[in-house]
């Protein structure tokens, strides 16, 4: 598999987006988590994003629980703090990325564009700007919702 700099990301291929604690809907009485809030697939107008980032999964070596541990490592590296236990990552198929974008008019990039210290970072572009598409950003929540993890689970692993 050829690990090029900014190359597409294939079809089948699939893109982790780390959702903070205050992205995740949770139930009010028992705390348990029931969903996303579309936080998670907004770009953040404040700081004037232009992309969402993720990590491509299938860059990193080993199984999958082993590939979610290496991004995790990641961002624990990258991160200013220690990263919540209650936070959470997101696994989400580059092609269905691509495939919710179409559905709703927007052509959406995912791209592998690494750095030296993130060599699986990635990148999803074409999201609308002004964040006004709220039918597309919720598809994306719940696509990204399907196969959602709190790091808690994720370190309770082997």
């Amino acid at each position: 598999m050829p690990k090029r700099k900014y190359a597409r990301i294939a079809e089948e291929h699939h893109v982790v987006r780390r959702c903070g604690n205050q992205a995740i809907e949770r139930d009010k009485l028992t705390n348990a988590v029931v969903g996303l809030f579309p936080a998670a697939m907004r770009l953040r107008e404040k700081i004037k994003e232009t992309y969402l980032s993720a990590n491509w999964l299938e860059h990193c070596d080993g199984m999958k629980v082993e590939r979610l541990k290496t991004i995790v490592a990641i961002y624990r590296k990258k991160a200013e703090r220690a990263l919540s236990l209650q936070s959470g990552i997101a696994v989400i198929n580059a092609g269905r990325i691509r495939e919710i974008g179409t559905a709703n008019g927007r052509n959406l990039a995912v791209r592998h564009t690494p750095n030296r210290d993130d060599p699986s970072y990635s990148r999803v572009s074409g999201l609308p700007l002004d964040n006004f598409d709220d039918l597309l950003i919720a598809s994306l929540v719940e696509e990204a919702y399907r196969d959602f993890m709190l790091l808690r689970d994720l370190d309770a692993l082997p």
